[in-house]
């Protein structure tokens, strides 16, 4: 939303003077819009969040699954298989929690391809961990799509609410406090000495 009052440097010194009803309700519309955007975001990276975390229990999960499964086919069959198979398959595994880890905790690079990088090596593991892939490339996606839409908004990335005063207020009151208004008033209270 084009705003006709609210400029950057006003939303960066954290509060406006108004001097018209007209600009007050644009303040206020700023400050509902600013509250929505920060709910977004903060939605936003607890997906990511939730996923980044949630995604190991599922892994988890389903290796146990498929080594219960493995284990009872070869208990009934007498089979064992191949030694370099196992260490193959562990590897795919470590590969996959050491590459999401680095990338998508420690860096925190979270674009869809980054992400899906770091789980394909989970196939190696077995063919039954397909979803955890294809999960991490609807996640990411999801992710950025929220963020790009959330960079053409006026107060990204903070999002912070706008202190309103009045153009009378010389900031004796906790509602009408701006960073300018404190300032002046120290200033005025240092003079009294």
């Amino acid at each position: 939303m084009a705003w006709k009052y609210i400029t950057q440097d006003i939303i960066d010194a954290g509060g406006i003077n108004v001097t018209s009803a007209e600009m007050f309700a644009e303040a206020r519309e700023y400050n509902i819009e600013a509250v929505r955007n920060y709910n977004k975001k903060c939605r936003n990276h607890w997906l990511i969040a939730l996923w980044s975390v949630g995604q190991f229990a599922v892994a988890i999960a389903i290796a146990v699954m498929v080594l219960t499964v493995s284990i009872t086919y070869q208990t009934d069959h007498g089979t064992v298989p191949p030694t370099w198979l196992s260490v193959l398959r562990l590897g795919g595994f470590l590969a996959y929690v050491g590459a999401t880890v680095y990338f998508v905790i420690v860096r925190r690079d979270t674009s869809p391809l980054v992400m899906t990088a770091c789980a394909l090596p989970v196939l190696i593991a077995s063919w039954k961990f397909l979803g955890i892939p294809a999960l991490d490339l609807l996640v990411g996606w999801l992710h950025q799509r929220t963020e790009n839409e959330l960079k053409n908004k006026s107060g990204y990335p903070a999002f912070s609410r706008l202190a309103v005063t009045t153009s009378q207020s010389d900031s004796d009151s906790i509602s009408n406090i701006t960073f300018d208004s404190i300032r002046e008033k120290a200033r005025r209270e240092q003079n009294r000495d």
